[in-house]
């Protein structure tokens, strides 16, 4: 490999423009003898790429946002890859630029207005909440749905955010369609911490339960403040998510999980732990635990004659 490639190579994934490659003082002959050797391989038509490195969803993104040029960046379902989502993958390598690009095997979606992207291990890239309202018009609502539901329990997005992006681009055709999915959340605007925690609070409400409490905090007798994931705090009753991830790590934070619930017990609380595992094989159980739990806390009318 030509020793001037090495730096760009490595900041960009494996991927080369032939401009870049010629910026660095590499001679067309020379670009042409790494080809024919096979010490590089045409990605895109003037995008170049590394056989060497490895071929990763980083790797499509930057090729392609390189080969939709200045301003394009990766954006619909290849942005949401990049930003990471449990069960998807994605191989089609779509950016979004001012240009018309007709290219095969780019999917590029014109764009009248600059947008300033941000930059995602150095690749350009939608920001979460434009990529959300973007894929409102490729992918199906209820699969944009469960897209928003993890990044919202995860913290890549916030309501915020995306209440920001839906007033900047009005007249997106996605926006309408976002902003349907939002309000026809089970938990209207709360923001769990993980699915998990989500999927609880859908589970209650879907079966009939009120919408409860997320992350109230209550302060007992001995001065102790604990956050709840949650909870009725009208009749003290609490649910939490216990992960077995973080308690197989951390001798700690099983410790304190126990000394947390003797405390709240002490004070009164009846608090429910259960998992996700739980949640997926078991709900029958959950409902009913969470049932007989509001029962014996709710306070029983006495009809006086």
């Amino acid at each position: 490999m030509h020793l001037l490639l090495d730096p760009l190579l490595v900041e960009q994934h494996g991927i080369v423009t032939r401009r870049q490659a010629l910026g660095a003082a590499c001679s067309r002959n020379e670009i042409d003898r790494l080809l024919k050797q096979g010490l590089l391989v045409a990605q895109h038509r003037g995008v170049l790429r590394d056989p060497a490195a490895p071929c990763t969803t980083e790797q499509r993104a930057m090729a392609a946002v390189l080969a939709g040029g200045d301003g394009a960046f990766a954006s619909h379902r290849m942005a949401v890859a990049l930003r990471g989502m449990r069960n998807y993958r994605c191989d089609l390598a779509e950016i979004t630029t001012v240009r018309t690009i007709e290219r095969g095997g780019l999917r590029a979606h014109k764009t009248r207005s600059v947008i300033e992207p941000t930059k995602l291990r150095g690749i350009p890239t939608s920001s979460p909440a434009r990529t959300l309202v973007d894929c409102t018009s490729v992918l199906s609502t209820p699969t944009v749905a469960r897209f928003a539901e993890t990044w919202l329990s995860t913290a890549v997005v916030s309501f915020e955010d995306l209440d920001a992006e839906m007033r900047l681009w009005r007249n997106h055709i996605g926006v309408a369609a976002l902003r349907r999915i939002l309000d026809g959340r089970d938990l209207g605007r709360s923001e769990p911490d993980s699915p998990a925690e989500g999927d609880l609070a859908r589970l209650l409400i879907r079966h009939g339960f009120p919408a409860p409490t997320l992350h109230h905090v209550v302060t007992i007798g001995a001065g102790l403040t604990f956050e709840l994931d949650w909870s009725y705090p009208d009749i003290s009753v609490a649910f939490e998510l216990d992960g077995y991830g973080i308690h197989l790590r951390s001798l700690d934070a099983f410790e304190h999980d126990r000394f947390r619930g003797n405390e709240l017990t002490i004070e009164g609380w009846h608090v429910l732990q259960f998992s996700k595992r739980q949640l997926t094989r078991s709900p029958k159980t959950v409902l009913s635990q969470v049932e007989r739990a509001v029962a014996a806390n709710t306070p029983r009318r006495v009809d006086l004659p």
